[in-house]
């Protein structure tokens, strides 16, 4: 059994480092605009199947590869003929997730993954806490600015200005976050979450004082999940 939790674990990294951080936003956008004439719809395709190999690196599952390849490409024209959005986002990304379990169930690993090896070295907690920090990196920047924009928080020109230091500042604190709830100090979390909220209590832009505050609340609403996921998985694995 654990060699099936391995192999999902692996899949699901290899997911978010192959859709998330091996693909920059002007190239979503251009896969968005041309559709099927887009070159980098393919290489991306590409790009997943060949980092799903790389992490589980046995010759039988080039076949298993080739699928996630083939369904990436799949799912990812089709979402090209909807409108952007957190719905499309969230259906992309479970599609994209189904089709890992579903591979995870039928392929057995004919020998230990490299994240097993690395967690047999180091940890298994620890190897699971570098997962969960990718997960909050981008993904989460996305999914946040994703739900800001449905409610249309966040859209004044002061906002604007203070979008790139917000995700640069999210991203440390959901890893700090991530962090205090591995070793259960959840006081030191609500202790961030206060001393942020404090700073914006006298910011009379009102825009920009919404915006930071949902922001904030959803990205530790998120790093929360994240980290006690992590505690579970570490007992799990």
């Amino acid at each position: 059994m654990h060699l099936i939790q391995w192999l999902l674990t692996t899949l699901f990294l290899s997911h978010v480092v192959s859709d998330f951080y091996l693909q920059s936003n002007q190239l979503c956008r251009q896969k968005q605009e041309m559709k099927a004439r887009s070159p980098f719809l393919y290489i991306h395709a590409a790009t997943v199947g060949i980092t799903s190999w790389a992490l589980v690196p046995q010759l039988e599952f080039g076949i298993y590869a080739l699928v996630i390849a083939a369904t990436h490409f799949a799912i990812d024209l089709c979402k090209t003929f909807v409108r952007s959005g957190i719905v499309a986002f969230v259906v992309d990304q479970l599609l994209h997730i189904a089709v890992i379990v579903a591979v995870a169930l039928l392929y057995e690993p004919q020998a230990a993954l490299p994240l097993q090896v690395l967690a047999s070295v180091f940890s298994t907690k620890l190897i699971l806490l570098v997962v969960g920090i990718a997960l909050a990196g981008k993904p989460t920047n996305i999914l946040i600015k994703l739900v800001l924009e449905k409610y249309q928080i966040g859209s004044g020109e002061s906002c604007r200005e203070i979008k790139n230091a917000g995700a640069l500042i999210g991203n440390l604190e959901r890893v700090l976050t991530i962090i205090f709830v591995l070793i259960g100090r959840y006081e030191a979390v609500g202790f961030i979450i206060a001393a942020k909220s404090i700073l914006r209590f006298k910011d009379t832009d009102t825009p920009k004082t919404e915006y930071v505050l949902a922001g904030t609340f959803l990205s530790f609403g998120v790093a929360v999940v994240i980290g006690i996921a992590v505690e579970w998985l570490s007992c799990q694995l």
